[in-house]
């Protein structure tokens, strides 16, 4: 029993772990582990959770067992948060080894692929950039920076590079291709063009997830999400500026 107990306390971690992860919020976190832990035979279940640890104490039988893990990255993996919550909620017609099985292939399902991140990008970067008020040459033009610039994003995210220099580098891309395609005459809305390839870098996740877990409670976790969310903003906004300064520096033709 004690083995099972001290599975049961791993793997209801791990998932929590997993989730964190992959953006979901902090309730859905606590909730999923908790459940998890109950559902298996744990008689209390406490989780405490933050945007870079989990803090874990489940007692059964008599006994109080307690588990910290440290998070050391976050992304964006939305199947990720569906699947294994919808695997907790299951998880009381499951014996433990057929969850812990499930949820380790889940762990192991491969992200998107590059490809497919790439052709997200362009749409939503060509989708945006008649939003702002482009014209049909910028659409051209915003799908080459989009997918450009989600392949550059998954590329230094594989590398674990620094997420703030990382979103100024691609940010910096954005413009520097933006202002060359204007240049040339194959992007006449060079506003439009660049603000809607640098929607796909703007921290909408981050918001709300510092909104949802304000107004849920979680005061340490929603001001710590808002202070990564202003610092992406920050670097979103980083990039343009500078490379826009350098343009005039240079002597670059007037941009507008």
């Amino acid at each position: 029993m004690n083995n099972e107990f001290d599975q049961l306390l791993q793997n209801a971690a791990y998932a929590g772990q997993l989730l964190l992860e992959s953006g979901a919020e902090i309730y859905r976190v606590e909730d999923t582990i908790c459940r998890i832990c109950l559902n298996y035979g744990a008689q209390e279940a406490s989780s405490i959770v933050l945007p870079t640890g989990i803090f874990v104490t489940v007692v059964a039988d008599g006994r109080s067992v307690s588990k910290i893990v440290r998070i050391k990255s976050r992304g964006l993996d939305i199947d990720r948060i569906d699947r294994i919550n919808t695997l907790s909620r299951q998880s009381t017609a499951l014996p433990l080894n057929d969850f812990i099985a499930q949820l380790r292939r889940l762990a192991h399902r491969p992200p998107y692929s590059k490809i497919s991140r790439m052709a997200a990008g362009a749409l939503g970067a060509g989708g945006f950039t008649l939003f702002f008020g482009g014209q049909l040459p910028d659409l051209g033009c915003a799908f080459v920076i989009g997918g450009l610039i989600e392949g550059c994003s998954s590329f230094l995210e594989q590398h674990q590079f620094p997420s703030f220099f990382a979103i100024s580098l691609c940010s910096a891309l954005t413009a520097l291709l933006a202002i060359g395609f204007n240049q040339i005459g194959a992007a006449p809305s060079l506003d439009a063009l660049i603000i809607g390839c640098l929607m796909l870098l703007v921290p909408g996740l981050a918001i709300t997830n510092a909104i949802r877990d304000s107004l849920s409670g979680d005061l340490i976790s929603g001001m710590t999400r808002g202070v990564e969310a202003v610092l992406i903003a920050i670097a979103v906004a980083l990039g343009p500026g500078l490379v826009m300064s350098l343009w005039m520096m240079l002597g670059g033709n007037p941009l507008w």
